[in-house]
């Protein structure tokens, strides 16, 4: 039986998805294709007001489209994705399957329906291979949507009337867990504006192509069956393609570098430089693991995209588990763990990515102000919980080591 490749074309509403879509069926060529679109209300067809072209849809026995609404693929629609990939892979008909999400849809965990296994081992990878992951970003309203504080909800695009999640959040996120990042509607900015947008984008995710679109026409061969997934779609990059990033980028006045520290932040003084330095509007992005002095035990996840920011937690640091509670058996989480293990503080630790305008060595100066000093160091835990701390409260359960993006975000800056 033919096992199809699998398209997925993420993107905000009004970036062009469908468009792109029209474009890879009306050049297919001797490809059949199957597709599955998921709209979660009318602003997903913002984007040209067109509407998938059925004629271009090769015309096979059984069915070849289905149209998804009244849900997002990547929560409450997941279960009929799955079923509705694996009708198509078993038809035996199609090459490649392209899959529309929702505008508001994270393909983190719309890729995950591919790599579940039910109780009878089954899994969507034994009949489809996820082969492609595409964001379709809009140039013409990018740099305003990366300075955005809006929530969905109040944009009126969310997944319901309490969706506060942040736009610029998920067009990141959207962005950096990407194989292929089109960039649609380039005609309509200017030089200046694109070679920017280009360079950020290049930043934000390394690993993953970049190509130039207009209507959203992409030759085929960039987006379908690339055999890219998963080698770019981890949500981070290595600090070798940075190196090499920055190497090759040295005009764009954008550079990267990880933050490391083995000390713990004051919470009031890291609150302040992100509210108050002159450096901070410079910084684009950061993120990575967060150690605050005032919550010793809790690992943290800090998160900024442009006025954005959220410090959320992440679980008890290794370092406060009982080793008996350690993986066994994974030679990797090892090797991991000793890599930045400190004889005193275990894996706790400052690990942040950050993107920026300006010169690393100013922005780490003044970050490192934001450190406990010498002689806080030395007043121990139980000093430290005493801190001002202005950050939210961290929710969660102390045994659980996933990162937890579902908790509300802690402020945006100005």
């Amino acid at each position: 039986m033919k096992k199809p490749t699998v398209t997925l074309i993420s993107g905000l509403p009004g970036s062009g998805k469908t468009s792109l879509l029209n474009h890879l069926l009306r050049n297919r060529g001797e490809k059949n294709m199957g597709v599955i679109q998921n709209s979660l209300n009318d602003s997903d067809h913002e984007d040209s007001r067109e509407v998938v072209e059925h004629e271009q849809i090769a015309e096979q026995p059984g069915e070849s489209f289905v149209e998804l609404t009244d849900g997002c693929i990547c929560c409450s629609l997941r279960e009929d994705l799955l079923a509705d990939v694996w009708q198509l892979a078993q038809q035996g008909l199609h090459d490649s399957i392209l899959i529309e999400a929702a505008g508001v849809a994270e393909p983190t965990s719309v890729a995950e329906v591919f790599l579940y296994v039910d109780e009878n081992g089954d899994s969507l990878a034994n009949v489809a291979t996820l082969d492609t992951l595409v964001t379709i970003v809009n140039a013409e309203t990018f740099l305003n949507d990366y300075n955005s504080t809006d929530e969905l909800c109040e944009l009126g695009i969310g997944l319901d009337e309490d969706d506060n999640r942040d736009l610029v959040r998920l067009m990141v996120d959207q962005i950096e867990f990407a194989n292929v990042v089109v960039l649609n509607k380039s005609d309509l900015v200017s030089p200046e504006d694109k070679g920017l947008i280009m360079n950020l984008l290049r930043h934000l995710n390394p690993e993953a192509k970049v190509v130039l679109a207009i209507h959203g026409e992409v030759p085929i061969e960039e987006v379908v069956s690339t055999g890219r997934f998963p080698d770019a779609s981890n949500g981070g990059s290595s600090e070798e393609s940075k190196r090499e990033l920055d190497a090759d980028s040295s005009s764009s006045d954008i550079s990267s570098f990880y933050y490391r520290a083995n000390r713990p932040f004051h919470p009031q003084r890291l609150w302040d430089f992100w509210m108050d330095h002159e450096l901070a509007p410079s910084i684009l992005r950061s993120r990575g693991n967060l150690w605050l002095a005032t919550r010793n035990a809790m690992s943290g996840f800090w998160s900024q995209a442009g006025q954005v920011m959220a410090a959320e937690p992440a679980g008890k640091w290794w370092a406060e588990t009982d080793r008996s509670e350690w993986p066994q058996d994974d030679p990797d989480f090892t090797a991991e763990l000793e890599s930045v293990w400190h004889e005193q503080w275990g894996d706790r630790r400052q690990e942040l990515l950050i993107i920026s305008q300006i010169d690393p060595a100013e922005i780490e100066a003044a970050i490192n102000e934001c450190l406990l000093t010498d002689a806080e160091m030395q007043g121990g835990p139980e000093f430290w919980s005493s801190l001002e701390d202005p950050f939210s409260p961290w929710e969660t359960c102390l045994h659980d080591h996933d990162h937890d993006h579902d908790c509300s975000r802690d402020h945006d800056h100005g």
